[in-house]
């Protein structure tokens, strides 16, 4: 099973509305476990980040609640950004649109800890994960097609931001 979509953040801005579908097919039929999409920093986020509330929020997001959705989890994290709300919605609206899904699970998360310290395979079909503040997601290659992750350790007094949405 595929283990990880990743968005990862890249100098090129290129905003995600559709992957590629040929890349996509590829990615679906083939034995990879990790497909790379670029993805710009959100730099603005930064004093809003500061001031948040480390915790998590999780939801299952469909194409009309996906926007409420992301806003009600950035509030319970106490986090004030329309930039980075709007590319959370576009990444999940772009997630569920390119597989075809009527809903995926979503989840936000703000912490200062590292939350998954050991290396380790996912077993879902597919996870979107995206850094949008502080350390990012850590991977090791086990053999020839497995590759395995973990999350970044975050340094004392800092936050690590990221968004994971699953099917």
């Amino acid at each position: 099973m595929k283990g990880n979509g990743v968005g990862r953040e890249s100098e090129t801005f290129k905003p995600i509305t559709a992957w590629d579908a040929g890349v996509v097919t590829v990615f679906i039929a083939g034995d990879s476990d990790i497909l790379v999409q670029p993805r710009q920093s959100l730099n603005s986020i930064a004093p809003a980040i500061r001031t948040a509330r480390v915790r998590e929020y999780w939801s299952m997001a469909c194409p009309e609640s996906i926007a409420r959705e992301v806003r009600f989890g950035l509030g319970e994290l106490q986090i004030q950004s329309q930039e980075l709300a709007g590319d959370i919605v576009g990444l999940a609206t772009a997630f569920l649109d390119q597989f075809g899904l009527p809903q995926a699970k979503l989840r936000i998360e703000l912490t200062r800890s590292q939350s998954c310290p050991k290396f380790h395979c996912d077993y879902l079909n597919v996870r979107l994960v995206t850094t949008y503040f502080g350390p990012t997601t850590q991977y090791q290659y086990a053999g020839e097609d497995t590759v395995h992750h973990r999350s970044p350790e975050v340094p004392i007094g800092e936050k690590r931001l990221c968004v994971a949405i699953d099917f």
